[in-house]
């Protein structure tokens, strides 16, 4: 008899701990949107793509520079989305750290041509 009192008491307590955090809107449910990490990320960009690119790839050649300016113009007119570009910085940074930019490059290079966008 005491085994069903306690067991019925935290089936309650357990349902009223979520009823509480239900009602109080702290639950949240995972969206069943489509959109990879990156995506979903885009509203807590605190700094600019442009100096993103230059800081984190370690660019330091005029080229490098040209090519990051190319990636972000492509990006603000939409032909690339800036979850495609940060995928792939990200990539690049865990792949070499000393000097992400030739892999940033060549990543771009590749997936840019799937998309239809040649980059010089």
């Amino acid at each position: 008899m005491k085994q069903k009192i306690c067991i019925a008491i935290c089936t309650l307590s357990s349902l009223f701990a979520a009823w509480t955090s239900f009602s109080s809107g702290s639950v949240y449910a995972q969206d069943g949107l489509d959109f990879n990490e990156a995506e979903r990320m885009m509203s807590f960009n605190t700094v600019e793509l442009k100096d993103q690119l230059y800081s984190g790839l370690r660019t330091f050649l005029p080229e490098q520079q040209a090519f990051i300016d190319d990636i972000v113009a492509r990006v603000d007119r939409g032909e690339l989305p800036r979850s495609l570009v940060n995928v792939v910085f990200v990539w690049s940074r865990k792949r070499k750290p000393r000097i992400p930019f030739p892999y940033f490059e060549i990543a771009m290079r590749l997936l840019a041509e799937k998309r239809g966008v040649i980059l010089p």
